[in-house]
């Protein structure tokens, strides 16, 4: 199963698709015992593994009691988006100028396009072409820097994205004319457009996520 990169490396890897793709939730512990049994790997790489997961925010070490994944809370969401908005933004106001038109009019037509398909049964469609204006953004940004800032960030953006999903099971069709709104400034090269549809964008997914975690806190408390 591992044969790549250093063995706490590809443990750290392994770990971190667990988590980003809900098969650990936030707030649950993380059974160290089990994955070393079942990946057959020693206690090392984990201890490794956990201490880079740790500093990049995905688990939280309680001293006697375990590893548990972070909580995914208004605090955590806020934290991500801020990041999310700042580097995105940049991205899509200098990747607008940048892209192919062919290239724009391509993402555009397949968002467009999935208006007359919405419905539970296209959810994986939905989901693949959900991220095609961000990579665009990212992709055509012509700054390498930024590219690698972005890619560096992804697994905390997809695991925030993972978990709006979770709870707002349609928000891929809620976000769909959002994206709409990115490509149509795109395509008709208007930088500010785009980075502000970008920003509306963003806050909505972030405000949509911060209402349904506060509605669960308050769920919880009765």
């Amino acid at each position: 199963m591992f044969n790549k990169l250093s063995l706490s490396e590809q443990v750290e890897d392994a770990l971190r698709q667990e988590i980003t793709e809900g098969r650990v939730l936030p707030g649950q512990r993380v059974s160290i015992a089990d994955y070393q049994e079942t990946w057959n790997v020693s206690s090392t790489p984990f201890r490794d593994a956990i201490r880079a997961l740790e500093m990049q925010g995905f688990v939280k070490v309680e001293p006697r009691k375990g590893v548990y994944v972070a909580p995914m809370n208004i605090e955590t969401v806020n934290e991500i988006f801020d990041l999310r908005i700042a580097l995105e933004c940049m991205a899509v106001e200098l990747a607008t100028n940048l892209v192919p038109t062919g290239v724009a009019e391509e993402v555009r037509h397949s968002y467009v396009e999935l208006q007359g398909m919405l419905s539970d049964e296209n959810h994986p469609e939905l989901g693949a072409r959900d991220r095609l204006v961000h990579d665009l953004a990212r992709d055509h940004c012509g700054n390498r820097r930024l590219q690698r800032m972005l890619v560096g960030q992804m697994d905390l953006f997809r695991w925030a994205q993972n978990t709006v999903i979770f709870n707002l099971p349609h928000s891929y069709e809620v976000a769909l004319p959002e994206h709409i709104a990115i490509m149509d400034a795109i395509c008709e090269r208007d930088p500010v457009r785009a980075a502000a549809a970008m920003r509306n964008h963003l806050e909505a997914s972030r405000e949509r996520l911060r209402s349904r975690l506060a509605a669960t806190a308050s769920s919880q408390k009765k």
